[in-house]
């Protein structure tokens, strides 16, 4: 196969990197064979943090690059930057054509999820716009276009969130509010706790900490995967040290600091939190653990749905309500854009097409939900490699490329373009699967329109 977790199918073995295959095992294990285990899905556990796919997509996927909107002309401008670790970063802000000349405006940043990229803003680009403020976006070291070898899930990401702020002012941004999901929320958190001059945060599924979110992983195990043993905590804490020492010599930061709700109690900028009542991997105790200690004025907004299903309305709408009132945006600044059903902006990709389509199809974003599914199911797979023995699990790999199959499909159809990839990541590890198609909707519009549900966040393949 070409992932180096793959199963040789009817084997009852796992095939390791090298190709080489282990002894079959029984699945009834003492010490010596969980840490037999442990010692084969190490090197798996460790990419998974540092180093998960990266998301491959084109420019010409981010939309165009001039068009009008809700009577306003509009321009995308493409930018490279360099972090304080010498790496280019890249990035794009979504702006006025006449805002080069001159005024302050109020801009929003865009924090992706691990394994993302700058297009997961695309989700909310639509409201954004449409109630007067601009977008800025980008990808951080080791994702996407961007440079770098490995990702740091808060610790070096903050660093990017300073540079890409002090980008956009240099740039003509006024006030400036931040919006993260999952490891783009805790590097706001982390950020925001040094930065007073932040606005407001929109934190979709923070965590509290990372050595938190390794050992519920792991601990629950054998309850949330069908033929995982249940690990010993003492074995789960000492293989979570190995981990982190191997973390900090490849990636270069300790995963025991990675502690967003420390900076929690220094944050003042106003805080609406968002999560899924449903999230396995970041459960909703890690949101109220944050505002809990957090030290400014705070919300809490939960909804149905996992880590990487798509954002119901009603929570977007919170968020740009939110963002009005911290950005202080005047109602006479709002466009008057096309709308769904639900009084909801369109995404932008189907808004545009508007004038050459009589009436918008009921179209239900299957394709994105469906995509989310692949992505969980890449990370169960990522989790069954490190700990479960190889007996039964051999259809694992084939279930989660045919559902990314499935979710291309579906998207292509619907937006006429083509998706975004996983790229093989820097350790030499190929993902033969489907990411994200980078125009999938947002503020609502395809969900609404099939079910009165709002779609925002099409979810990235995600670990944190």
């Amino acid at each position: 196969g070409s992932h180096s977790s793959a199963r040789a199918a009817g084997s009852g073995r796992i095939d390791v990197g090298d190709g080489a295959p282990s002894t079959p095992r029984s699945s009834r294990l003492g010490v010596g064979g969980y840490y037999s285990l442990a010692k084969e899905g190490y090197e798996e556990l460790v990419k998974c943090i540092v180093r998960p796919p990266r998301a491959e997509y084109s420019l010409a996927e981010l939309g165009p690059s001039r068009f009008s909107y809700g009577g306003v002309d509009f321009e995308r401008v493409d930018c490279e930057m360099s972090n304080a670790r010498g790496l280019r970063l890249v990035g794009s802000l979504w702006r006025h054509a006449d805002d080069g000349a001159g005024g302050e405006w109020p801009c929003v940043v865009y924090m992706h999820g691990n394994a993302s990229c700058r297009a997961e803003a695309l989700t909310i680009l639509a409201p954004i716009l449409a109630q007067g403020a601009r977008l800025f976006a980008f990808d951080f070291a080791g994702c996407g276009m961007s440079e770098g070898d490995y990702i740091s899930l808060g610790w070096f990401e903050r660093d990017d969130v300073a540079l890409a702020i002090e980008w956009v002012r240099a740039a003509g941004a006024g006030a400036v509010a931040l919006w993260g999901r999952s490891m783009g929320a805790a590097s706001a958190v982390m950020h925001t706790a040094r930065d007073p001059t932040v606005a407001g945060i929109v934190l979709d599924s923070p965590f509290a900490s990372l050595e938190q979110i390794a050992l519920e992983l792991v601990a629950d195990a054998g309850q949330r995967f069908e033929g995982v043993p249940n690990f010993p905590s003492f074995l789960v804490k000492g293989a979570l040290r190995m981990v982190a020492s191997s973390v900090k010599s490849r990636a270069g930061f300790d995963l025991y600091k990675v502690r967003p709700i420390d900076y929690a109690s220094t944050c003042y900028a106003a805080a609406l939190f968002g999560t899924g009542l449903e999230d396995a991997l970041v459960r909703p105790h890690h949101s109220k653990q944050i505002a809990d200690a957090y030290a400014g004025d705070k919300n809490l907004v939960s909804f149905g749905g996992d880590h990487n299903e798509l954002r119901p309305g009603f929570f977007i709408d919170s968020a740009c309500i939110f963002l009005k009132q911290v950005l202080l945006l005047p109602d006479d600044k709002a466009l008057a854009v096309p709308v769904d059903e639900d009084g909801r902006p369109l995404p932008l990709h189907l808004a545009l097409r508007q004038t050459s389509v009589a009436r918008l199809p009921g179209v239900r974003s299957s394709s994105a939900s469906s995509m989310q599914a692949a992505e969980a199911e890449m990370l169960r797979q990522a989790i069954e490699a490190s700990l479960m023995p190889a007996a039964g699990a051999e259809a694992a790999a084939p279930r989660g490329q045919a559902r990314y199959q499935a979710a291309l499909s579906g998207f292509s159809s619907l937006t006429g373009t083509a998706a975004a990839r996983i790229a093989p990541n820097a350790a030499g590890v190929g993902v033969d699967a489907t990411d994200r198609g980078a125009n999938g909707g947002g503020g609502g519009g395809d969900e609404a329109a099939a079910d009165g549900g709002g779609d925002a966040h099409l979810g990235s393949r995600e670990v944190l």
